[in-house]
């Protein structure tokens, strides 16, 4: 069945993740899950609309939470086989999960979950094997390389991207996203206090406290809300 959908929508996915779409969608035959596989003229008429949209060319919608939300799989681009959120109020479309698999596996132990309510494998508060770090360090090397190689970038595909990179970067390599505290974009400094609050990285605490103070707005209350996190790390090692 889904050959046949990807096959109308020039799509080539490898088989096993076929595979595992053709089995999630006879569970959720049999019982109802809050994220619901739509329908394949769903997913072609959306998946139409959304082509025209440059940020949503690399993503196909497949689940929907049946108002107006969705979660898409990567099928090309820097995060391809990823899967994404597709928020209807605000774009981010940093990956949740690495695999259709993972996303599959974690919503069929929790048929009754929103997206916000599932334990994602990005941003991880674990540390992951060398394999998955190499996989998301070559995913970020060429997000990159797509913002470095385009002086012309459209404004809001060098956020997205830059969001992928900062949901992407394990644990190890954090440091690294100390110099988006400084970015330009209020959206991007905002988002890089809240990925190195979630982490409660300790290193960037000055540059928050610097942030809290000097930031603009939204990066302001987000680095306010990072120290506070941080501050409970501290108070916990003691």
């Amino acid at each position: 069945m889904f050959i046949d959908l990807f096959n109308r929508l020039s799509i080539t996915l490898p088989i096993v993740l076929v595979e595992e779409l053709e089995t999630h969608n006879k569970k959720q035959k049999d019982q109802i899950y809050f994220l619901r596989l739509m329908e394949f003229e769903e997913i072609i008429e959306l998946a139409d609309f959304m082509s025209e949209i440059e940020v949503y060319q690399d993503i196909i919608p497949l689940w929907t939470d049946d108002n107006s939300n969705y979660i898409g799989l990567h099928i090309q681009g820097a995060c391809k086989y990823r899967i994404s959120y597709i928020n209807h109020e605000e774009a981010d479309l940093s990956p949740g999960f690495r695999s259709i698999s993972s996303f599959i596996t974690k919503l069929e132990l929790h048929p009754n979950s929103d997206w916000d309510e599932l334990k994602k494998d990005y941003p991880s508060e674990i540390e992951i094997s060398s394999t998955e770090i190499d996989e998301d360090l070559s995913c970020i090397d060429e997000l990159n390389n797509l913002i470095s190689s385009n002086q012309l970038i459209n404004d809001d595909i060098r956020c997205q991207y830059i969001f992928s990179i900062m949901a992407l970067t394990p644990k190890g390599y954090l440091n690294s996203l100390i110099k988006y505290l400084d970015d330009e974009d209020m959206y991007v400094q905002e988002r890089a206090c809240e990925i190195i609050g979630f982490h409660r990285y300790i290193p960037a605490k000055e540059k928050l406290i610097e942030i809290s103070i000097n930031g603009m707005h939204n990066g302001k209350l987000a680095a306010k809300r990072a120290l506070a996190r941080i501050r409970e790390k501290l108070k916990e090692e003691i």
